[in-house]
């Protein structure tokens, strides 16, 4: 019997991919601590040919051929069972002149680092509120409170209220009704000009709102939707994915931002855990140039005025211009109030 065992350097060597290594030496406790403490020093950030190879056979071949690419490099099921439905799903033939999108699973270290983190201070809270306050930045923290569900929303609407002039808000669902009538409060009655960008995927749920409550964008002319999607990966084939847009966030004014896990959707307020940020100074251009890369690859939404998705920006621009020159046919009754009342003190001054 032992005669039939071949050697051990005759015996194949199964083949492993990245992460299935790293899973193994999981399972098996280090021999040494020399190991453990080597093994710090290095993160490996490279490329994953073996996930890339499988994930173009799911875009393109389906699930069977996914499992035998898995199979075929030794590396473990690394999507889910809803990122396997999503791309099924959502995969679509793209353009002849497609780029090449064989890099899309390589990372980054530069991915990883904002330029707006605050900074690690001792933040104070009271009923529900932290604030960490920087030399560069001021940010203001809302956690969810169990004894106060629409707490978030409360703050969500304050800050609309607030806006004197531009509202630029992008956001993954939209279904809140009541919200959508502050919005539109603010774009009638104190012409406030308001731009929205929504996720492609879930435009038709703010579609079906909007004609549910029989609403027509003729009677707001400075109310812009706008439709974006996310990032692409692009098979070898040809075949390719487009992403959700996974962000929400409010610019007021271009002064403040209002930024967090919310989404514009009742049960956001009601039962989901979410934060919110305010966040001003200067971190608020970050979000500026954020909001003006998303307007240059969105696309209208056909049956709104659609103003132009640069006019969040002029109001920053404004503000270092005299006020003679920045007032306008449609400025707010309460800003124009507030200069006269400015030139009457200086003159009795």
């Amino acid at each position: 019997m032992e005669a039939n065992v071949p050697p051990l350097w005759c015996r194949r060597v199964k083949l492993q991919g990245k992460v299935r290594r790293r899973v193994q030496d999981l399972r098996i406790p280090s021999s040494s601590i020399f190991d453990s403490l080597s093994s710090r020093a290095t993160l490996e950030l490279s490329h994953n040919e073996s996930a890339r190879l499988a994930a173009d056979c799911l875009l393109s071949q389906g699930l069977e051929a996914y499992q035998e690419t898995l199979q075929t490099e030794g590396e473990v099921d690394f999507l889910s069972q809803l990122e396997k439905k999503y791309f099924l799903e959502n995969g679509e033939d793209s353009e002849p002149d497609a780029g090449d999108g064989g890099d899309a699973f390589e990372s980054s270290s530069s991915s990883f680092h904002s330029a707006t983190q605050c900074p690690s201070v001792p933040c104070s809270t009271e009923d529900g509120k932290a604030g960490c306050q920087s030399h560069e930045s001021n940010v203001e923290l809302y956690l969810y409170s169990e004894n106060r569900a629409a707490g978030i929303k409360d703050v969500v609407r304050e800050f609309i209220r607030k806006a004197e002039t531009t509202l630029a808000l992008v956001t993954d669902h939209f279904s809140d009704v009541e919200l959508l009538c502050d919005l539109l409060e603010a774009s009638r009655k104190r012409f406030v000009s308001v731009h929205l960008i929504l996720d492609h995927l879930n435009l038709s749920i703010f579609r079906d709102m909007w004609h549910q409550l029989r609403l027509r964008s003729e009677d707001f002319p400075k109310l812009s939707v706008c439709s974006v999607k996310g990032h692409t990966y692009c098979a070898k084939n040809g075949r390719k994915l487009s992403g959700q847009l996974s962000e929400t966030f409010i610019i007021s004014d271009s002064t403040e931002v209002l930024i967090g896990s919310f989404s514009f959707s009742c049960l956001s307020w009601v039962v989901h855990r979410s934060l919110a940020f305010i966040v001003k100074d200067s971190a608020v251009p970050h979000f500026l140039e954020e909001f003006e890369r998303l307007s240059s690859s969105s696309t209208p939404v056909s049956g709104f005025i659609n103003a132009s998705t640069s006019a969040p920006f002029k109001t920053h621009t404004d503000k270092q211009q005299p006020k003679s020159m920045a007032i306008s046919n449609h400025t707010d009754m309460v800003r124009i109030n507030k200069w006269i009342e400015d030139a009457l003190h200086l003159e009795i001054g």
